[in-house]
């Protein structure tokens, strides 16, 4: 955050702690050039002309080939890049410069003119033309083959001289400007994920909307079953714990959008079925387990709901956590049903789960 006490009461920003490296791609400047071409050029007309009207003119099909050297133990050697296979030859080993840049273009001219029956009518004329710009200085480069050439505002101009009634003396002058850049990567320091976000389910497919079968899609299901129709609390389907009811049944999920700052609020909603006769003997159990990068497990938070407390009609049942400490790097959501095994009589209800939440709700 800003503060604003230092002697020029100018604020000064205080990066955050968390902040995370990144490594991107980027152009890094190597020089910016401009040079002046000069085009010399004698042109017959197709008839004769009483005057030149004008002459419009610009600079097409620019290209450049840099041309580097390489600092050896003993000597320089020159050579052109790879990205140039028809300039390429064998480049020895060695730190690599870049020294200067080979333009190639062409000079278009529309010559508009007055013939003998006062018409105006025009041609066209293609002068191409070749410089060579040396550099300042050589530029070190890391990879030749990563060096880029940009032109940026190139124009041009045309004077004449009508010497003969068909004969057209032209003197062009092309103005290029350019850039001579490296794409490199670099690291940078990038600012986090917003730490806690408001109102952000950090849960995919909450609702259980995706299924492939009887297995949702982005959730990890133990002993589950799709539950749709009017079982479902909203959307198309729910998550129906006990398949087989007499065994455990879990949904559950991963999440690395973990602030260990903050705290959290589990939610979900559930009821149960209970068939004819009834004999509901479970533990309905909704679980945050902590790890680190290392996949060791941190902290378990858990709370658990007997069957008398689930009713037939939906209900949300919530669970507050907080991770124990900061080296957590996800968390594993899991609701469950847990049921005694080898008892008689079996448990035969089963629970519906929809609707999950993981929220950030504040600062610890």
């Amino acid at each position: 955050m800003p503060h604003n006490n230092n002697f020029n009461n100018e604020p000064i920003m205080v990066e955050p702690q968390d902040l995370r490296c990144m490594r991107i791609k980027v152009p890094v400047v190597l020089a910016e050039e401009e040079a002046q071409v000069v085009v010399d050029t004698t042109f017959c007309l197709p008839e004769l002309a009483k005057k030149i009207d004008h002459i419009d003119v610009s600079v097409q099909n620019l290209e450049a080939d840099p041309v580097f050297v390489h600092e050896t133990e003993s000597t320089w050697n020159m050579s052109i890049s790879k990205k140039w296979p028809h300039m390429a030859h064998f480049m020895p080993s060695g730190r690599a410069f870049v020294k200067k840049v080979i333009v190639h273009g062409t000079l278009h001219k529309q010559i508009f003119y007055v013939n003998m029956d006062d018409a105006v009518k025009h041609v066209g004329e293609d002068i191409p033309f070749t410089k060579t710009i040396d550099l300042a200085e050589p530029e070190p480069v890391m990879d030749i083959d990563d060096v880029e050439i940009q032109f940026h505002g190139s124009r041009a101009d045309v004077t004449w001289d009508l010497v003969r009634a068909s004969r057209l003396q032209q003197t062009g002058v092309i103005i290029i400007r350019l850039k001579v850049s490296e794409q490199r990567q670099i690291f940078v320091a990038v600012c986090p994920f917003e730490p806690c976000p408001t109102n952000r389910n950090l849960l995919r497919d909450p609702s259980f909307e995706q299924w492939i079968g009887d297995t949702p899609l982005l959730w990890g299901a133990t002993n589950v079953f799709r539950a749709s129709g009017e079982l479902a609390r909203t959307g198309t389907f729910a998550a129906g714990l006990g398949l087989d009811p007499t065994l455990p049944a879990a949904v559950f999920q991963t999440t690395r959008r973990i602030n260990p700052d903050f705290l959290y609020r589990l939610c979900f909603w559930a009821r149960k079925l209970t068939p004819l006769p009834p004999n509901c003997d479970f533990t309905l159990e909704a679980q945050v387990t902590f790890f680190d990068a290392d996949h060791n497990q941190i902290d378990v938070q858990s709370q658990s709901w007997s069957d008398d407390q689930v009713p037939t009609a939906y209900k949300q049942f919530c669970l507050d956590v907080g991770p124990a400490n900061g080296d957590i790097a996800y968390a594993l959501v899991r609701i469950a049903m847990q049921v005694p095994v080898g008892t008689t009589p079996p448990n035969n209800c089963q629970v519906i789960i929809d609707d999950a939440t993981l929220l950030c709700i504040r600062r610890r």
